[in-house]
């Protein structure tokens, strides 16, 4: 029979999905937010965003992964290779959240 994760592997589980799903729902709502278009350059194609979500979206997946799968397995992770994963998925979350926004430039929707 096999033993289920430890609690402190589950620890590495829960953190690392929040992050990616909650980053994967800012780029889906990001998507719906009107671009900027500049008076010197045409406007940007409405799925200008896209391109960057995806990108970003699937490079979250490298360090989420580990974490994920580490918090499945009964093997403990070094706490050196789990803090570099997290850095690392923090790190894609925030330029990758910017990189959406930003692409094509941003405005805010009027109220």
């Amino acid at each position: 029979m096999k033993d289920p994760p430890r609690r402190s592997a589950r620890r590495d589980l829960l953190p690392a999905l929040a992050i990616l799903l909650g980053v994967w729902l800012l780029f889906w709502g990001a998507q719906g937010i009107p671009t900027l278009c500049a008076l010197a350059n045409p406007c940007p194609a409405p799925d200008v965003r896209v391109a960057p979500a995806i990108l970003f979206g699937a490079l979250m997946l490298i360090p989420a992964l580990v974490l994920i799968i580490a918090g499945l397995s009964n093997r403990r992770l070094p706490g050196a290779l789990r803090v570099t994963c997290y850095v690392v998925l923090v790190m894609l979350a925030i330029v990758g959240v910017g990189a959406v926004l930003f692409s094509g430039g941003f405005s805010i929707p009027p109220f």
